[in-house]
Protein backbone atom coordinates (compact mmCIF):
# COMPACT_ATOMS: atom_id res chain seq x y z
CA UNK A 1 0.00 0.00 0.00
CA UNK A 2 1.65 3.54 -1.15
CA UNK A 3 2.30 5.91 1.87
CA UNK A 4 0.71 9.02 1.44
CA UNK A 5 3.58 11.31 3.02
CA UNK A 6 6.12 9.98 0.60
CA UNK A 7 7.31 12.41 -1.99
CA UNK A 8 6.83 10.07 -5.32
CA UNK A 9 4.29 6.79 -4.73
CA UNK A 10 4.89 4.29 -6.62
CA UNK A 11 1.54 3.91 -8.07
CA UNK A 12 2.23 7.91 -9.83
CA UNK A 13 5.53 7.30 -10.89
CA UNK A 14 3.87 3.77 -13.00
CA UNK A 15 1.17 6.18 -14.66
CA UNK A 16 3.63 8.77 -15.26
CA UNK A 17 6.33 7.10 -17.07
CA UNK A 18 4.46 4.04 -18.19
CA UNK A 19 6.20 1.06 -16.29
CA UNK A 20 3.77 -1.09 -15.08
CA UNK A 21 4.09 -2.91 -11.57
CA UNK A 22 6.39 -0.07 -10.53
CA UNK A 23 5.54 -0.63 -6.51
CA UNK A 24 8.03 1.56 -4.81
CA UNK A 25 7.64 4.93 -2.95
CA UNK A 26 10.06 7.51 -3.25
CA UNK A 27 11.54 9.68 -0.75
CA UNK A 28 13.77 11.83 -2.74
CA UNK A 29 15.00 12.21 -5.73
CA UNK A 30 18.90 13.28 -6.79
CA UNK A 31 21.29 13.35 -10.11
CA UNK A 32 24.63 13.35 -8.06
CA UNK A 33 25.16 9.66 -6.58
CA UNK A 34 27.22 11.46 -3.89
CA UNK A 35 24.25 12.73 -2.70
CA UNK A 36 22.19 10.05 -2.43
CA UNK A 37 19.95 8.75 1.18
CA UNK A 38 18.21 6.05 1.34
CA UNK A 39 14.65 5.98 -0.23
CA UNK A 40 15.87 8.28 -2.94
CA UNK A 41 15.11 8.09 -6.88
CA UNK A 42 18.57 8.36 -8.81
CA UNK A 43 18.18 9.84 -12.29
CA UNK A 44 21.08 8.87 -14.34
CA UNK A 45 21.87 11.59 -16.08
CA UNK A 46 24.26 12.22 -19.03
CA UNK A 47 26.55 15.31 -19.99
CA UNK A 48 27.35 18.01 -17.82
CA UNK A 49 25.39 20.54 -17.15
CA UNK A 50 28.35 23.33 -16.55
CA UNK A 51 29.77 25.31 -13.36
CA UNK A 52 26.75 25.64 -11.50
CA UNK A 53 27.05 22.06 -11.01
CA UNK A 54 31.03 21.41 -10.66
CA UNK A 55 30.89 20.53 -14.19
CA UNK A 56 33.14 21.24 -16.70
CA UNK A 57 33.03 20.29 -20.34
CA UNK A 58 29.95 18.98 -21.94
CA UNK A 59 29.72 15.11 -22.12
CA UNK A 60 32.32 14.81 -19.03
CA UNK A 61 30.67 13.02 -17.24
CA UNK A 62 27.81 10.17 -17.28
CA UNK A 63 25.41 9.57 -14.62
CA UNK A 64 24.93 5.79 -15.74
CA UNK A 65 28.64 5.25 -14.69
CA UNK A 66 27.64 6.06 -10.80
CA UNK A 67 24.50 3.78 -10.54
CA UNK A 68 26.31 1.51 -8.03
CA UNK A 69 27.34 3.76 -6.32
CA UNK A 70 24.06 5.91 -5.72
CA UNK A 71 22.72 2.07 -4.76
CA UNK A 72 25.33 1.84 -1.75
CA UNK A 73 24.41 5.03 -0.83
CA UNK A 74 20.77 3.92 -0.52
CA UNK A 75 18.69 4.66 -4.00
CA UNK A 76 15.55 2.92 -3.79
CA UNK A 77 14.91 3.22 -7.27
CA UNK A 78 17.40 4.28 -10.89
CA UNK A 79 16.10 6.33 -13.39
CA UNK A 80 17.76 5.27 -16.94
CA UNK A 81 18.04 5.36 -20.42
CA UNK A 82 20.79 2.36 -21.33
CA UNK A 83 19.71 -0.93 -20.36
CA UNK A 84 20.70 -2.10 -17.01
CA UNK A 85 21.04 -4.89 -14.84
CA UNK A 86 20.74 -3.71 -10.90
CA UNK A 87 19.16 -4.61 -7.60
CA UNK A 88 16.45 -1.80 -7.58
CA UNK A 89 13.50 -1.27 -9.84
CA UNK A 90 14.90 0.54 -12.90
CA UNK A 91 12.16 3.34 -14.46
CA UNK A 92 13.38 3.23 -18.08
CA UNK A 93 13.34 6.21 -20.28
CA UNK A 94 14.07 7.03 -23.72
CA UNK A 95 16.63 10.26 -21.86
CA UNK A 96 16.57 10.61 -18.60
CA UNK A 97 17.01 14.46 -18.85
CA UNK A 98 13.89 14.07 -20.38
CA UNK A 99 12.41 12.25 -17.41
CA UNK A 100 13.74 15.05 -14.99
CA UNK A 101 11.51 17.60 -16.40
CA UNK A 102 8.48 15.20 -16.69
CA UNK A 103 8.91 14.69 -13.04
CA UNK A 104 9.04 18.01 -12.50
CA UNK A 105 6.32 19.19 -14.44
CA UNK A 106 4.05 16.40 -12.94
CA UNK A 107 5.18 17.72 -9.63
CA UNK A 108 4.00 21.28 -10.74
CA UNK A 109 0.59 20.29 -12.33
CA UNK A 110 -0.09 18.33 -8.59
CA UNK A 111 0.76 21.25 -6.25
CA UNK A 112 -2.05 23.32 -5.71
CA UNK A 113 -0.31 26.33 -3.71
CA UNK A 114 1.09 29.43 -4.95
CA UNK A 115 4.08 29.45 -6.98
CA UNK A 116 6.94 32.40 -7.30
CA UNK A 117 9.45 32.30 -10.12
CA UNK A 118 12.79 34.18 -9.70
CA UNK A 119 15.35 35.81 -12.13
CA UNK A 120 17.65 38.61 -12.53
CA UNK A 121 21.34 39.33 -12.61
CA UNK A 122 22.34 39.98 -9.09
CA UNK A 123 20.68 39.02 -5.95
CA UNK A 124 18.35 35.68 -7.15
CA UNK A 125 19.77 33.49 -4.24
CA UNK A 126 19.30 36.37 -1.36
CA UNK A 127 15.73 37.09 -2.55
CA UNK A 128 14.57 33.18 -2.53
CA UNK A 129 16.32 32.67 1.06
CA UNK A 130 14.27 35.72 2.35
CA UNK A 131 10.82 34.90 0.44
CA UNK A 132 11.57 31.51 2.03
CA UNK A 133 11.95 32.33 5.38
CA UNK A 134 9.27 34.70 5.75
CA UNK A 135 6.71 32.06 4.26
CA UNK A 136 7.97 29.32 6.15
CA UNK A 137 6.24 31.49 9.23
CA UNK A 138 2.97 30.97 7.53
CA UNK A 139 2.45 27.57 5.57
CA UNK A 140 4.61 25.05 4.13
CA UNK A 141 7.37 26.42 1.60
CA UNK A 142 9.49 24.60 -1.17
CA UNK A 143 12.20 26.27 -2.19
CA UNK A 144 15.59 25.06 -4.76
CA UNK A 145 18.59 24.92 -2.96
CA UNK A 146 21.66 26.63 -3.63
CA UNK A 147 21.78 27.43 -7.38
CA UNK A 148 19.78 25.06 -8.97
CA UNK A 149 18.58 27.35 -11.60
CA UNK A 150 19.17 26.03 -14.78
CA UNK A 151 17.61 22.93 -17.08
CA UNK A 152 19.23 20.54 -14.45
CA UNK A 153 18.37 22.81 -11.47
CA UNK A 154 15.09 23.86 -11.79
CA UNK A 155 13.56 20.42 -12.54
CA UNK A 156 14.88 19.09 -9.80
CA UNK A 157 13.87 21.69 -7.15
CA UNK A 158 10.20 20.95 -8.53
CA UNK A 159 10.48 17.01 -8.59
CA UNK A 160 11.42 17.84 -4.81
CA UNK A 161 8.49 19.27 -4.33
CA UNK A 162 6.47 17.81 -1.30
CA UNK A 163 2.64 17.45 -2.86
CA UNK A 164 1.63 19.13 0.28
CA UNK A 165 3.65 22.02 -0.62
CA UNK A 166 1.31 25.77 -0.07
CA UNK A 167 4.09 27.94 -1.64
CA UNK A 168 7.07 27.58 -3.84
CA UNK A 169 9.90 29.69 -4.27
CA UNK A 170 12.52 28.77 -7.89
CA UNK A 171 15.51 30.34 -8.70
CA UNK A 172 16.06 30.70 -12.74
CA UNK A 173 19.25 31.72 -14.23
CA UNK A 174 20.35 32.05 -17.71
CA UNK A 175 24.03 32.31 -19.32
CA UNK A 176 22.34 31.86 -23.58
CA UNK A 177 19.75 33.10 -24.91
CA UNK A 178 16.20 31.26 -25.33
CA UNK A 179 16.99 29.55 -21.65
CA UNK A 180 14.80 31.15 -18.87
CA UNK A 181 11.02 30.84 -21.32
CA UNK A 182 10.96 27.36 -21.50
CA UNK A 183 11.85 27.07 -17.79
CA UNK A 184 9.60 29.62 -16.88
CA UNK A 185 7.40 27.62 -18.13
CA UNK A 186 7.82 24.44 -16.57
CA UNK A 187 7.39 26.43 -13.45
CA UNK A 188 4.23 27.87 -14.46
CA UNK A 189 4.71 30.93 -11.83
CA UNK A 190 1.77 32.44 -10.05
CA UNK A 191 4.28 35.12 -9.68
CA UNK A 192 7.39 35.93 -11.31
CA UNK A 193 9.60 38.18 -10.24
CA UNK A 194 12.25 40.44 -12.17
CA UNK A 195 15.00 41.89 -9.68
CA UNK A 196 17.32 43.74 -11.88
CA UNK A 197 19.38 43.48 -15.09
CA UNK A 198 22.69 44.40 -14.86
CA UNK A 199 25.71 43.45 -16.99
CA UNK A 200 26.40 39.82 -15.82
CA UNK A 201 26.58 36.99 -17.64
CA UNK A 202 26.13 38.71 -20.83
CA UNK A 203 29.23 37.32 -23.29
CA UNK A 204 26.88 35.34 -24.98
CA UNK A 205 24.34 38.01 -25.40
CA UNK A 206 24.15 40.53 -28.61
CA UNK A 207 23.50 43.56 -25.69
CA UNK A 208 21.86 44.49 -22.60
CA UNK A 209 18.97 44.97 -24.54
CA UNK A 210 18.83 41.57 -25.52
CA UNK A 211 19.82 40.19 -22.05
CA UNK A 212 16.69 42.63 -20.82
CA UNK A 213 14.61 40.60 -23.12
CA UNK A 214 16.05 37.60 -22.08
CA UNK A 215 15.27 38.27 -18.18
CA UNK A 216 11.42 39.68 -19.29
CA UNK A 217 11.02 35.83 -20.11
CA UNK A 218 10.67 34.98 -16.57
CA UNK A 219 7.07 35.92 -16.86
CA UNK A 220 4.73 33.23 -17.92
CA UNK A 221 1.01 31.80 -18.63
CA UNK A 222 -0.87 33.92 -16.59
CA UNK A 223 1.49 35.19 -13.43
CA UNK A 224 1.80 38.39 -12.34
CA UNK A 225 5.25 40.06 -13.19
CA UNK A 226 7.04 41.84 -10.41
CA UNK A 227 9.80 44.01 -11.99
CA UNK A 228 11.92 47.32 -11.23
CA UNK A 229 10.04 50.57 -12.27
CA UNK A 230 12.67 51.40 -14.62
CA UNK A 231 12.15 48.13 -16.89
CA UNK A 232 8.22 48.82 -17.03
CA UNK A 233 8.29 50.26 -20.50
CA UNK A 234 10.31 47.39 -21.52
CA UNK A 235 7.30 44.94 -21.59
CA UNK A 236 3.67 44.55 -22.67
CA UNK A 237 3.34 42.01 -20.37
CA UNK A 238 -0.72 42.85 -19.29
CA UNK A 239 -0.37 42.34 -15.02
CA UNK A 240 2.69 44.07 -13.90
CA UNK A 241 3.55 45.72 -10.06
CA UNK A 242 6.77 47.74 -10.25
CA UNK A 243 8.87 48.59 -7.41
CA UNK A 244 11.58 50.98 -6.77
CA UNK A 245 12.48 54.35 -5.09
CA UNK A 246 10.22 56.89 -6.78
CA UNK A 247 6.31 57.96 -6.34
CA UNK A 248 5.53 55.77 -9.77
CA UNK A 249 6.34 52.61 -8.05
CA UNK A 250 3.51 50.63 -7.20
CA UNK A 251 5.91 49.44 -4.28
CA UNK A 252 8.28 51.86 -3.25
CA UNK A 253 10.56 53.04 -0.24
CA UNK A 254 13.59 54.49 1.16
CA UNK A 255 15.65 54.81 3.97
CA UNK A 256 13.87 57.83 6.39
CA UNK A 257 16.73 57.36 9.35
CA UNK A 258 19.88 54.80 9.29
CA UNK A 259 18.64 51.50 9.92
CA UNK A 260 14.79 52.75 9.09
CA UNK A 261 12.72 52.03 6.28
CA UNK A 262 9.73 53.63 4.92
CA UNK A 263 7.91 51.70 2.72
CA UNK A 264 4.59 52.00 1.03
CA UNK A 265 3.12 48.98 -0.25
CA UNK A 266 0.13 50.34 -2.79
CA UNK A 267 -1.83 52.39 -0.04
CA UNK A 268 -0.30 50.61 2.92
CA UNK A 269 3.06 52.44 4.44
CA UNK A 270 4.87 50.25 6.99
CA UNK A 271 7.87 51.26 8.53
CA UNK A 272 10.67 48.73 8.65
CA UNK A 273 13.69 48.25 10.52
CA UNK A 274 16.34 46.62 8.04
CA UNK A 275 20.00 46.38 8.76
CA UNK A 276 21.11 47.50 5.46
CA UNK A 277 22.14 50.75 4.02
CA UNK A 278 22.65 50.07 0.02
CA UNK A 279 20.04 50.87 -2.38
CA UNK A 280 20.39 47.38 -3.60
CA UNK A 281 19.55 45.46 -0.65
CA UNK A 282 16.31 48.18 -0.46
CA UNK A 283 15.53 47.20 -3.31
CA UNK A 284 15.37 43.70 -2.70
CA UNK A 285 13.13 44.28 0.31
CA UNK A 286 10.94 46.30 -1.57
CA UNK A 287 10.71 43.50 -3.94
CA UNK A 288 9.84 41.13 -1.38
CA UNK A 289 7.22 43.46 -0.37
CA UNK A 290 5.69 43.04 -3.87
CA UNK A 291 6.13 39.47 -3.81
CA UNK A 292 3.90 39.56 -0.72
CA UNK A 293 1.55 41.49 -1.42
CA UNK A 294 0.39 39.52 -4.77
CA UNK A 295 0.53 36.27 -2.45
CA UNK A 296 -2.13 37.86 -0.05
CA UNK A 297 -0.40 37.46 2.55
CA UNK A 298 -0.29 39.42 5.90
CA UNK A 299 3.02 42.08 5.42
CA UNK A 300 2.25 43.77 8.67
CA UNK A 301 2.49 40.40 9.95
CA UNK A 302 5.90 40.07 9.04
CA UNK A 303 7.23 43.07 9.30
CA UNK A 304 8.91 42.22 12.72
CA UNK A 305 10.73 39.16 10.69
CA UNK A 306 12.33 41.09 7.96
CA UNK A 307 14.90 42.65 10.40
CA UNK A 308 15.70 38.97 11.09
CA UNK A 309 16.72 38.00 7.71
CA UNK A 310 20.26 37.52 6.77
CA UNK A 311 22.35 36.96 3.55
CA UNK A 312 23.31 33.61 2.16
CA UNK A 313 27.14 32.77 3.13
CA UNK A 314 29.16 34.59 0.21
CA UNK A 315 27.08 37.40 -0.35
CA UNK A 316 28.58 40.03 1.99
CA UNK A 317 28.63 38.59 5.14
CA UNK A 318 30.57 40.25 8.17
CA UNK A 319 32.79 38.01 9.75
CA UNK A 320 35.43 39.16 12.60
CA UNK A 321 38.48 37.08 13.22
CA UNK A 322 41.13 38.00 15.19
CA UNK A 323 40.21 41.81 15.23
CA UNK A 324 39.67 41.72 11.79
CA UNK A 325 36.59 42.56 9.71
CA UNK A 326 36.25 39.74 7.21
CA UNK A 327 33.06 40.89 3.98
CA UNK A 328 32.43 37.83 2.82
CA UNK A 329 31.68 38.07 -0.60
CA UNK A 330 33.52 35.80 -2.45
CA UNK A 331 30.30 34.02 -4.21
CA UNK A 332 30.39 35.48 -7.08
CA UNK A 333 30.82 39.07 -9.21
CA UNK A 334 29.41 41.43 -11.88
CA UNK A 335 30.38 44.85 -12.11
CA UNK A 336 27.18 45.98 -10.54
CA UNK A 337 27.80 43.79 -7.43
CA UNK A 338 31.74 44.75 -7.46
CA UNK A 339 30.66 48.06 -7.11
CA UNK A 340 28.37 47.97 -4.58
CA UNK A 341 30.65 45.95 -2.57
CA UNK A 342 33.61 48.58 -2.89
CA UNK A 343 31.21 51.65 -1.88
CA UNK A 344 30.19 49.36 0.99
CA UNK A 345 33.28 48.69 1.89
CA UNK A 346 34.62 52.59 1.53
CA UNK A 347 31.49 53.25 3.93
CA UNK A 348 32.33 50.61 6.72
CA UNK A 349 33.32 52.60 9.87
CA UNK A 350 36.60 52.50 11.84
CA UNK A 351 39.80 53.43 12.05
CA UNK A 352 41.68 50.21 10.48
CA UNK A 353 43.06 50.18 7.00
CA UNK A 354 40.41 49.29 3.87
CA UNK A 355 41.48 46.72 1.55
CA UNK A 356 40.32 44.31 -1.45
CA UNK A 357 40.86 41.39 -2.65
CA UNK A 358 39.31 41.20 -6.15
CA UNK A 359 38.68 38.60 -8.07
CA UNK A 360 38.49 38.81 -11.97
CA UNK A 361 34.27 39.20 -13.25
CA UNK A 362 33.75 36.11 -16.06
CA UNK A 363 31.11 35.80 -18.83
CA UNK A 364 31.20 39.79 -19.84
CA UNK A 365 32.21 38.91 -23.84
CA UNK A 366 33.52 42.46 -25.58
CA UNK A 367 32.30 43.82 -21.93
CA UNK A 368 35.24 42.54 -19.65
CA UNK A 369 37.73 45.25 -20.08
CA UNK A 370 35.91 48.21 -19.69
CA UNK A 371 34.25 46.31 -16.53
CA UNK A 372 37.40 45.71 -14.66
CA UNK A 373 38.68 49.00 -15.77
CA UNK A 374 35.46 50.94 -14.36
CA UNK A 375 36.33 49.31 -10.42
CA UNK A 376 39.33 51.52 -10.69
CA UNK A 377 37.41 54.72 -9.82
CA UNK A 378 36.04 52.87 -7.06
CA UNK A 379 39.67 51.25 -5.43
CA UNK A 380 41.00 55.13 -4.97
CA UNK A 381 40.23 55.60 -1.38
CA UNK A 382 40.94 51.99 -0.18
CA UNK A 383 44.62 51.28 1.40
CA UNK A 384 45.65 47.96 -0.34
CA UNK A 385 44.14 46.24 -3.09
CA UNK A 386 45.13 42.93 -4.81
CA UNK A 387 43.49 41.78 -7.48
CA UNK A 388 43.47 37.95 -9.30
CA UNK A 389 42.93 36.77 -12.92
CA UNK A 390 43.54 37.78 -16.30
CA UNK A 391 40.54 40.40 -16.26
CA UNK A 392 42.29 42.46 -14.31
CA UNK A 393 46.02 42.17 -16.34
CA UNK A 394 45.44 45.61 -17.85
CA UNK A 395 43.62 47.72 -15.56
CA UNK A 396 47.03 49.34 -14.19
CA UNK A 397 45.78 50.03 -10.64
CA UNK A 398 49.41 51.71 -10.03
CA UNK A 399 52.20 50.38 -8.30
CA UNK A 400 50.50 50.72 -4.76
CA UNK A 401 48.33 48.00 -5.80
CA UNK A 402 49.33 44.16 -6.27
CA UNK A 403 48.56 41.76 -8.84
CA UNK A 404 48.29 38.20 -8.79
CA UNK A 405 47.44 35.80 -11.99
CA UNK A 406 45.90 33.25 -9.30
CA UNK A 407 44.42 33.60 -5.62
CA UNK A 408 46.74 30.06 -5.14
CA UNK A 409 50.11 32.31 -5.63
CA UNK A 410 49.05 34.63 -2.34
CA UNK A 411 51.24 33.70 0.38
CA UNK A 412 48.25 33.78 3.14
CA UNK A 413 50.56 33.66 5.97
CA UNK A 414 52.42 36.97 4.88
CA UNK A 415 49.14 38.59 4.21
CA UNK A 416 47.60 37.41 7.69
CA UNK A 417 50.82 38.60 9.29
CA UNK A 418 49.98 42.12 7.54
CA UNK A 419 46.66 42.46 9.19
CA UNK A 420 46.12 44.62 12.54
CA UNK A 421 43.14 44.71 14.95
CA UNK A 422 40.14 46.83 13.39
CA UNK A 423 41.51 46.24 9.48
CA UNK A 424 38.35 45.33 6.66
CA UNK A 425 39.46 42.96 4.15
CA UNK A 426 36.73 42.54 1.53
CA UNK A 427 36.77 39.41 -0.57
CA UNK A 428 35.12 39.75 -3.86
CA UNK A 429 35.16 37.89 -7.53
CA UNK A 430 33.69 35.47 -9.68
CA UNK A 431 33.13 32.45 -8.19
CA UNK A 432 35.72 30.21 -9.39
CA UNK A 433 38.68 32.33 -7.98
CA UNK A 434 38.00 32.10 -3.85
CA UNK A 435 34.38 30.31 -3.49
CA UNK A 436 35.13 27.48 -5.14
CA UNK A 437 38.81 27.38 -3.24
CA UNK A 438 37.20 28.10 0.08
CA UNK A 439 39.52 30.78 0.16
CA UNK A 440 37.53 32.93 3.17
CA UNK A 441 37.34 29.79 5.47
CA UNK A 442 40.85 29.39 5.24
CA UNK A 443 41.25 33.02 5.54
CA UNK A 444 39.54 33.02 8.95
CA UNK A 445 40.51 29.79 9.98
CA UNK A 446 44.05 30.61 9.88
CA UNK A 447 43.06 34.32 11.96
CA UNK A 448 41.17 32.75 14.11
CA UNK A 449 44.54 30.34 14.92
CA UNK A 450 46.66 33.25 15.89
CA UNK A 451 44.83 34.93 18.50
Amino acid sequence: MSNETSLWQGGEIAKLFQCEGFDVDLAGVSIDSRSVVPGDLFIALSGDPGPRFGGGEPGARDGHDFIDMAIRNGATAVMSHREVTCSVPVIPVADTLDGLWQLGKAARQRCQGSIVAITGSSGKTTIRGWLEKLLNTIAETHASEGSFNNHWGVPLSLARMPRTTQFGVFEVGTNHPGEIAPLANLVAPDVSLLLNVLPAHIGNFADLAALRQEKLAIASGNSTLILPVSLKSETDWPRTITFGNNSESDVRGALSAPGLLTAAVFDDVFEINVPWRDPERIDSVLAVLAVLKILDVDIAWLVGEIMNLVLPEGRGNYRLASGVLVIDDSYNANPASMAMALRNLANVEGEGRKIALLGEMLELGDETEASHEAMAALVTGLDQVITFGQGFDACGFGAAHHHLGNIDELDLGDFIDSLGAGDVVLIKGSNKVFWQKGFVKSLVTALDARS
